[in-house]
C-alpha cells in the first residue's frame, strides 16, 4: 500500500486533521523561530518527496538514509521548535518502521514502531492492516505495542470500554435557550431572510435546509483562528471580508444561532476524546424536533446528519449507543467537506467514535455565547462523562471565563427543553 508520509497524510486526510485546528507547524511570534520553522518545513517537504520516490521504487535503503538524515537535522533544532512542533515525529517514526521492515531490519523496525506510538501515533487501523509491517506481526514486542496502540487508537473499541452512565442527581445548572424574539436573533433572521432559507416544508426539511445553508455559507478551515466576535452575523461577515473559513466550533455557532432565530431550541455540542493529550475534538449541533420529540444530530462542517437503517433521525445519545452496540448507522449520502471531498461513512464513524467519549454543552444557548466581553459572567459548561472518567477534580471547576460542571446523568444532560 502507499506509505502514509506526513505530508501526504495531510493531503489525503486533510478534513480529519484540520477539523478543530490541529496543524503540524505552529505560527511563532518570534521572527527567529519563524525562520527556523520555515526553513525546516521546506527541508521536510523536499525530503518527504524524495523518501516517497525512493519507496515507490522499492529503494528502501535510500528511504532509510533520507529518514536518518531528517532525524539528525531535527535533533539540532531549538528546544522551542521541537516543543511546539511534536507532530512531525509520529509519522516519521512510523514510516521508518515500514522502510526498515521492508528492508529486513526487524529489530530496528520494531524500535521505530514503538517510538511512533510513544510520540503520538494513533492510527491503529493502518498499523493493523499495513502490509509493510507483516514481517513483524509474529513478534511479541510488536504485538505488545500494537495492543497498546489499540487502547488509544481503536476508537470504537475505546468507546465500548467506557463505563456506563448513571442517573444520580446533583445541583447542576438549568439548560436554557434564547427566544426567537431576542433582538439579535430577529436582526439575524431579517438580514439573511432565514424564513426563506428554511422554506415552507415540514419541520425536518426546515432543519436540514438551515444545516445546508450554513455548510454552504462559509467554508471549513480547521487552521483558522477564532474571531473575537463569535456570533452568526459577525462570523459570516469576517469570512466574506477576509476571504477566510472557520473551524467546526464557529460553524456550529452560526447554525445554533440560525436554528434559534427560526424558533428551534438548539445547542452547541463539543464532542471530546478520551485521550487528554489529543487536542482534536469536534463540535456539532443538536436541534430539538417537536415531531420526533428528541434532539437531532446536525453537523455543519460536513453537512451531515445520522439516521438508523429505517430512516429515523438520531440524537447524539442514540448514535453513541449504536456505535457501542454495533447497531446500524447511516450517514446522509451528500455529506461532504467543503464540496471538495465526499465524506464516507467509514471515515466519519471512525472519527466520531473517537470524539464521543465525553460531551460538553454550555448551560445557556444564546447569542454571543463564547464572545468575551468586559463584565460578562463566566460561561457555565456541563460535561457528560461515562463511568468514572473525568477531566476535572470535583463536581465543578472554576476559571476566569468559565465554570465546568460534571455529570454522569444523560437524562439530565439531554433533558427536553421547554417548547411551545
Amino acid at each position: 500500500m502507499p506509505k502514509l508520509f506526513i505530508l501526504q497524510k495531510i493531503k489525503t486526510m486533510k478534513k480529519l486533521l484540520l477539523i478543530c485546528g490541529i496543524c503540524l507547524v505552529t505560527l511563532f511570534a518570534d521572527a527567529q523561530e519563524s525562520k527556523e520553522a520555515a526553513d525546516f518545513n521546506a527541508y521536510y517537504i523536499k525530503t518527504d518527496s524524495s523518501m516517497h520516490a525512493a519507496y515507490a521504487l522499492k529503494d528502501y535503503p535510500k528511504s532509510i538514509s533520507l529518514a536518518n538524515e531528517w532525524f539528525d537535522r531535527y535533533d539540532k533544532l531549538s528546544p522551542a521548535f521541537k516543543q511546539n512542533n511534536p507532530g512531525y515525529l509520529p509519522g516519521m517514526y512510523y514510516n521508518l518502521a515500514c522502510y526498515t521492515s521492508m528492508n529486513g531490519e526487524k529489530n530496528k523496525a520494531i524500535t521505530c514502531f514503538e517510538k511512533a506510538y510513544k510520540t503520538g501515533f494513533s492510527n491503529y487501523t493502518l498499523a493493523k492492516t499495513d502490509g509493510d509491517l507483516n514481517s513483524l506481526r509474529d513478534d511479541e514486542q510488536f504485538k505488545a505495542v500494537l495492543n497498546q496502540l489499540r487502547e488509544k487508537g481503536d476508537y470504537n473499541y475505546v468507546l465500548k470500554k467506557a463505563g456506563p452512565y448513571n442517573k444520580e442527581k446533583a445541583d447542576l445548572p438549568v439548560f436554557t435557550y434564547q427566544a426567537a424574539s431576542a433582538p439579535e436573533l430577529v436582526n439575524f433572521k431579517t438580514k439573511f431572510n432565514l424564513d426563506s432559507v428554511s422554506g415552507n416544508g415540514d419541520e425536518i426539511s426546515k432543519i436540514k435546509n438551515l444545516l445546508y445553508w450554513v455548510h454552504d455559507a462559509v467554508r471549513h478551515d480547521g487552521n483558522s483562528n477564532n474571531p473575537p466576535s463569535k456570533n452568526a452575523i459577525d462570523l459570516i461577515a469576517v469570512c466574506k471580508k477576509d476571504d477566510r473559513g472557520l473551524n467546526c466550533r464557529m460553524m456550529a455557532t452560526i447554525l445554533k444561532d440560525a436554528y434559534q432565530a427560526e424558533g428551534f431550541k438548539a445547542r452547541l455540542v463539543t464532542c471530546m476524546p478520551k485521550d487528554t493529550a489529543d487536542f482534536d475534538c469536534h463540535v456539532i449541533n443538536v436541534v430539538w424536533s417537536k415531531n420526533v420529540n428528541k434532539w437531532i444530530w446536525m453537523d455543519p462542517t460536513f453537512g451531515a446528519y445520522m439516521r438508523d437503517d429505517k430512516g429515523n433521525y438520531l440524537s447524539i445519545e442514540e448514535v453513541r449507543e449504536r456505535l457501542i452496540n454495533d447497531s446500524p448507522l447511516v450517514l446522509n449520502d451528500d455529506a461532504n467537506w467543503n464540496h471538495k471531498n465526499k465524506e464516507t461513512q467509514e471515515t466519519y464513524l471512525n472519527y466520531i467514535s473517537k470524539n464521543l467519549y465525553w460531551i460538553r454543552c454550555a448551560a445557556k444557548s444564546e447569542w454571543d455565547l463564547e464572545t468575551q466581553k468586559k463584565g460578562k459572567q463566566a460561561i457555565q459548561y456541563v460535561n457528560l462523562y461515562p463511568g468514572k472518567f473525568t477531566t476535572i477534580n470535583s463536581t465543578n471547576k472554576f476559571g476566569a471565563n468559565k465554570t465546568e460542571y460534571a455529570t454522569n446523568n444523560p437524562e439530565y444532560f439531554w433533558q427536553k427543553p421547554d417548547v411551545e
